[in-house]
């Protein structure tokens, strides 16, 4: 039996029928609009950081997009130039004469960027974005990359958990799904995610506030059925954001 099962496999993957699955670096990180946790301009360094780092894709939080506070600089722009990588911007709100929101560098090609709207329920603001794009790995292989930064207060966060996984618990492709979640890994909403996705960090590793960080904030989640195994889970301490990045190696389906 195992034969035939390795001859028929065999043959879809001969006639590419069957995709094998891939190894990619993953990073997470909330680079607080470019700049140190002293408001200092740190951008060009945070780019050099990723370029150097080797991620094939990476979830941004808290970007500006040619606000006043950050001299009017469109940072996904910028970052995309430092790193060479494709990138995408979608704005949480207008703020300062341009926007601030979320951005993905991506090594591959990125295809249908979305701006899924999500709840604020203790908030001025009626929503916030979590932005998502498909990733052409190959032509025959893609996969959903998601980046999200959840609210302050546990209500909203909870909402905004179950609107996650309603948008992309069901996708075709293979889901990946980072950001700041502003929740430790015991909140129900953490959990709640758990129960669809596996998290890359089996330590729990502290990310918040840099460079001492003393609680777990900022995540990289997996579609549970998508992951084949983490290779590496990396949490590098650097003093470029009031966020430490997070680093994965993931071998996906």
């Amino acid at each position: 039996m195992n034969l035939i099962k390795y001859l028929f496999f065999s043959i879809l993957l001969f006639n590419g029928l069957v995709v094998p699955a891939q190894t990619i670096t993953v990073m997470s990180y909330n680079i607080h609009h470019g700049a140190d946790k002293d408001e200092k301009d740190q951008l060009p360094a945070i780019g050099a950081f990723i370029k150097a780092s080797g991620a094939d894709i990476v979830g941004l939080q808290e970007v500006d997009s040619v606000c006043m506070r950050t001299n009017s600089v469109d940072q996904m722009k910028e970052l995309g130039k430092i790193t060479g990588m494709h990138y995408a911007f979608v704005r949480h709100y207008a703020y300062q004469g341009g926007a601030y929101g979320m951005g993905i560098l991506s090594r591959y090609p990125l295809a249908q960027v979305s701006n899924k709207r999500m709840s604020l329920l203790k908030s001025k603001n009626p929503s916030t974005a979590m932005i998502s794009a498909v990733i052409e790995l190959s032509k025959k292989k893609k996969l959903r990359f998601a980046s999200a930064h959840f609210a302050l207060d546990d209500s909203s966060r909870m909402v905004q958990a179950r609107e996650a996984v309603a948008y992309l618990g069901a996708d075709r492709y293979p889901v990946i799904l980072t950001g700041d979640l502003n929740a430790t890994p015991e909140a129900p909403e953490i959990q709640y995610l758990r129960s669809y996705f596996t998290g890359t960090d089996h330590r729990q590793i502290a990310t918040y506030p840099a460079p001492v960080a003393n609680k777990k904030i900022d995540y990289i989640f997996i579609r549970s059925k998508d992951l084949v195994s983490v290779k590496a889970h990396t949490v590098p301490v650097n003093s470029l954001s009031d966020h430490l990045p997070v680093v994965a190696a993931i071998t996906i389906k």
